[in-house]
């Protein structure tokens, strides 16, 4: 049988399978329609997609895809000049099964297939025929919704594919970092026993030497005692087998009123060790206690079901800062200067004494040009810009952290009734923090607290009572002093560590970070209720153990985590009016 002729045809789109418009190039040289690549990014949500052909992660410069390199190659060949067709190429197609060397040029209706001109004049003599190319044609537009579908399906079921991919990538990343704290947690509780063992050796050797030093004392004056006697016993011994020696007289003056009398001797004998005294071990807790608390310390590892729902941040920046690897970042505010900076404090347990604020740029690069400062640190809008407040170790106040609603302090004290103060900074130099109103709520130790922009709704992360394990979310409405509702989270050990008003997508919501299950819920807050949405960036492996959150005037979110992690997370919708973090 003959081989049949194949026709070139133009270049096509693997997307689109229609001729190329606009051809760019990717990085890993595939071309595709300018057209084709920003609808591929558009699904994919991101700056950075799978490429249609080779999967090649691939970002999209800030200009789309008209920024991307033309190829003026397949711009040619891809219109190449119109030609007639020869005579013989007319001719040329498939040939008949049944007839050899014979073309076919019908399509039968009725039985729906190819036909040669013999087949239309037997077997298909009566039945519908078209021209086979008309057919061919006309079948070709039918097919194109259908095509356009098969790809559209290819292209979202690839992009799924890349997906799973990457969420089986982030549960290993987890379970790497997961690893690494439990790997943390065990050098630390090691370190931490190595001290106490030498603190305790230390302590043994200490109160032994006291005991034997005590116990020398009396021990060598009743050697000098015995050597006394031993001496007069040999003395007496001699003069007693002498006998005209003159020593017995010496010797019975001893015994009668010199050291060997009986009131002597019995001085000597009853000097001894009255109280018996031993080194001994004490503890507060038994040996299963302290395993259990071990254990406690160690943790266990549960999994934790979030909805998969499209992320609407992403990571802009990351960097490590902090002493050690269990050490909590206690508060965290960004200052908005010419050259931007973070100020960080941490948890006090850690230190003796004075608890240390340090400074950070956006890159995370130590900045030590600043004054020095130790306690807790937050932020304060004024007519300069804006500053941070740092207050002493002692004074553990906390401070709302929304830009856009007016400023408050919370006093952290210990009564059960903490005094809620409005503040505003003077428009000089150096700036003051004026008091403007004040009112009192009810609440015990607190660790974080926000106000919404109203000024109407207050949010409290208080400390938990002797009794309790977790703190507890509270939320309060002027004019009362009461909580209206606590906070429900959907997993039953829930740890919160910060909490703070933000806008989301146009909507003011409240963020609460969990610190033990390495998460963020995103509450809706209304009059009497707080009610959980969505979590805020799902599954994110770098979010381990959240401690502390603030907001920037370009609306990113600067999270520290235990350990010393700082992230800083960028709305998705919010990328053309933020200063770009990407070149630096």
């Amino acid at each position: 049988m003959a081989t049949p002729h194949n026709v070139s045809e133009p270049d096509k789109c693997p997307v689109c399978l229609d001729v190329y418009r606009t051809p760019k190039f990717l990085p890993c040289f595939h071309t595709f329609c300018a057209e084709c690549i920003s609808g591929v990014a558009m699904r994919s949500n991101r700056r950075t997609f799978p490429c249609p052909s080779c999967r090649e992660p691939t970002t999209l410069p800030r200009g789309g895809a008209a920024a991307l390199q033309t190829n003026f190659y397949v711009n040619r060949t891809s219109n190449p000049a119109p030609q007639q067709p020869s005579s013989v190429q007319q001719r040329t197609g498939t040939f008949c099964t049944n007839h050899d060397e014979k073309l076919l040029e019908f399509f039968c209706v009725q039985c729906q297939q190819p036909i040669c001109l013999n087949c239309k004049l037997t077997e298909h003599e009566r039945h519908t025929t078209v021209d086979l190319r008309k057919a061919v044609d006309s079948k070709n537009r039918e097919l194109i919704p259908e095509k356009n579908r098969l790809q559209r399906a290819v292209v979202d079921m690839a992009e799924r594919v890349e997906k799973t991919k990457a969420e089986q990538q982030a549960v290993r990343n987890k379970k790497a970092t997961v690893l690494k704290n439990i790997e943390d947690r065990y050098a630390i509780l090691v370190e931490a026993a190595e001290n106490y063992k030498d603190k305790a050796v230390d302590s043994l050797n200490s109160v032994s030497t006291g005991i034997e030093s005590a116990v020398a004392k009396v021990l060598k004056k009743q050697e000098g005692n015995l050597q006394a006697l031993l001496k007069i016993q040999q003395q007496l011994n001699k003069a007693t087998n002498n006998k005209t020696g003159t020593e017995i007289f010496t010797v019975a003056k001893e015994l009668t009123s010199g050291r060997a009398s009986a009131q002597s001797v019995q001085r000597m004998t009853s000097q001894e060790v009255s109280v018996i005294s031993r080194p001994v071990l004490h503890f507060k807790t038994t040996g299963d206690v302290m395993l259990q608390k071990a254990r406690d310390y160690f943790g266990t590892v549960s999994k934790v079901d979030m909805e998969a729902t499209p992320s609407e941040m992403e990571i802009a920046r990351q960097f490590q800062c902090g002493y050690a690897s269990d050490l909590e970042i206690f508060s965290l505010c960004h200052e908005n200067q010419d050259s931007p900076r973070l100020w960080v404090s941490y948890e006090r347990r850690r230190f003796a004494g004075q608890v240390p604020v340090e400074q950070f740029n956006e890159r995370g690069d130590y900045k030590t040009d600043g004054a020095t400062y130790v306690g807790k640190t937050s932020l304060k809008a004024h007519s300069r810009g804006l500053i941070p407040l740092c207050q002493r170790a002692d004074g553990v106040d906390t401070f709302s952290k929304s830009l856009t609603a007016p400023y408050y302090k919370l006093e952290n004290n210990l009564s059960g009734t903490a005094k809620v103060s409005r503040l505003t900074i003077s428009r000089g130099y150096p700036p003051r923090q004026i008091t403007d109103t004040e009112f009192s709520i009810n609440v015990g130790p607190h660790r974080a607290f926000d106000v919404d922009e109203t000024g109407q709704f207050f949010v409290v992360v208080e400390e938990p009572a002797t009794h309790e394990t977790w703190r507890k979310v509270k939320l309060y409405q002027r004019p009362g002093g009461y909580p209206v509702n606590t906070y429900t989270p959907p997993t039953e050990m829930f740890q919160p560590s910060d909490v703070c008003f933000y806008t989301l997508n146009g909507k003011q919501v409240l963020l609460v970070t969990d610190e033990l299950n390495d998460c963020i819920h995103v509450v809706r807050v209304q009059p009497g209720s707080l009610s959980k949405i969505p979590f805020l960036t799902p599954g994110c492996p770098s979010l381990v153990q959240p401690t502390a959150m603030a907001v920037d005037v370009y609306a990113r979110l600067w999270l520290a985590c235990r350990g010393g992690t700082i992230l800083c997370m960028e709305p998705l919708a919010n990328r053309s009016r933020s200063p770009s973090l990407y070149s630096k």
